[in-house]
């Protein structure tokens, strides 16, 4: 019993014995995984690098601010990002101390005043400059309009307005040795800035740094340019002739647009248009008579302006013509107008057309009234010839036109289809059920 007992003691112990040492090694194998965890988690790798940037005197321009704090990150990336953060935070002073002399080496103009450097998987990295060296006091900027006109450039000057005062407080207060690195910064800015006012044009720069700079901006037009620009007569209640030279000054100003980007013209169509029409009523015959000028504007590589000239009453108009391929004498003519307005539409008028050789006069008195821009209907009698005539005309556009006009007594049908080549000229093509066809070159007075 004893023995057995004894075995059975013994038994027990060494069963006792190896549970204690399987519960060794669990807990053992616990611990270290515990520590390769913890070693794990302790040796984290920085994953980005974000920078703050500081100056001690005055402040920093933005556009020369992004650059320095993208530098910054680009040097903190390059060392930081992918080692692991216990690395640094073992002796964070000697890195930030080699951080700042990198920084110093490539920010030109500054020097670090402070820094501090918060390492971890997102290190942060507050920086504060001490500018060095002479300082920018005051910018001079110098706009260069290569050939365009005098009206042209003043058009532009309108859109660069404010462009000196950009370029001064983008540049004013920085380091003049930090102009050269950072030109690229107010050249990119500059252009940038005038891309937003002044999209037609590229921009180049010239940058003379000193304590004052000055800033050459050179403007070079770009995409479709205008051609030409011309003065179309639309509509005019008084002979053309007589305001040949108010058309022409307005003219050549419009001339002076040419060289500029199309969609720049577009852009300032409604400027243009007033700027016109300021100088045609500022013709001292319009502005006497006190007539009514509009002006449209049509930008394209060919511009065109087009100009109706109206009196509040009175309708005069003169024309002369000269047939080619019609028999008879009545080849040439001069034929006046001179008509009262009766309200908006209608108009009472008296018409003498003389015929030059043999000497012949027709003398008419009418009645028209317009429908709208385009038709007008009307009647007229002739007194030397004692008949009636019914007469009528319809517009496309400001070049074509068709005519009617029908003789009661003589019940013969005349037809015209004109084309203006133009302000004072036009091309017509008639028919008529007596003299047949031929062509008219009609002189627009």
């Amino acid at each position: 019993m004893v023995r057995s007992t004894g075995y059975r003691r013994g038994s027990f112990g060494v069963n006792n014995a190896r549970r204690v040492l399987i519960r060794a090694f669990l807990t053992g194998a616990l611990f270290v995984s515990y520590g390769l965890l913890a070693n794990e988690a302790e040796a984290a790798k920085v994953e980005s690098v974000h920078v703050s940037v500081a100056v001690t005197e005055g402040e920093i321009p933005p556009s020369v601010e992004k650059r320095i704090r993208a530098s910054i990150e680009s040097i903190g990336s390059r060392v930081l990002v992918g080692k692991e953060d216990s690395l640094f935070q073992l002796s964070p002073s000697a890195y930030d101390r080699v951080l700042a002399d990198i920084v110093n080496r490539v920010v030109v103009g500054y020097v670090v005043s402070d820094m501090n450097v918060s390492y971890g998987p997102s290190t942060t990295i507050a920086v504060t400059l001490q500018p060095v060296g002479r300082i920018i006091q005051s910018v001079d900027t110098e706009i260069e309009y290569g050939n365009l006109s005098p009206e042209a450039a003043h058009l532009v000057q309108e859109d660069l307005a404010g462009t000196e005062e950009r370029m001064a407080a983008l540049l004013t207060g920085l380091p003049v040795d930090s102009v050269g690195w950072a030109e690229s910064v107010s050249q990119s800015a500059g252009r940038d800035y005038l891309a937003s006012v002044l999209p037609e044009f590229q921009a180049s720069f010239d940058v003379e740094s000193g304590e004052h700079t000055k800033v050459r901006i050179y403007l070079l037009p770009q995409g479709e340019i205008v051609r030409s620009s011309v003065l179309t007569f639309r509509e005019t209640t008084i002979p053309r002739v007589l305001m040949y030279r108010a058309a022409e000054k307005t003219e050549s100003l419009l001339r002076g647009l040419e060289g500029l980007p199309v969609a720049f013209v577009r852009r300032h169509s409604g400027e243009i248009a007033s700027r016109m029409k300021e100088e045609l009523q500022d013709d001292p015959f319009i502005k006497r008579y006190e007539i009514e000028v509009q002006t449209e504007f049509l930008a394209g590589a060919d511009s065109e302006l087009k100009v109706d000239a109206l009196t509040d009453h009175w309708y005069i108009h003169t024309e002369a013509w000269l047939d080619a391929g019609r028999d008879g004498n009545k080849t040439t003519a001069i034929d006046g107008i001179l008509g009262h307005y009766v309200g908006k539409s209608d108009l009472l008028f008296g018409e003498a057309r003389l015929y030059p050789g043999p000497m012949d006069w027709n003398v008419y008195a009418g009645w028209a009234h317009r429908f709208g821009k385009t038709y007008l209907l009307g009647y007229k009698y002739d007194m030397v010839e004692d008949s009636s005539h019914i007469f009528g005309r319809k517009a496309f556009g400001d070049r074509w036109a068709v005519r009617y006009e029908r003789d009661l007594r003589e019940k013969e049908n005349e037809y015209g289809l004109s084309y203006r080549i133009h302000n004072y000229m036009t091309l017509e093509y008639v028919y008529n059920d007596e003299d047949g066809k031929w062509l008219r070159l009609i002189a627009n007075l």
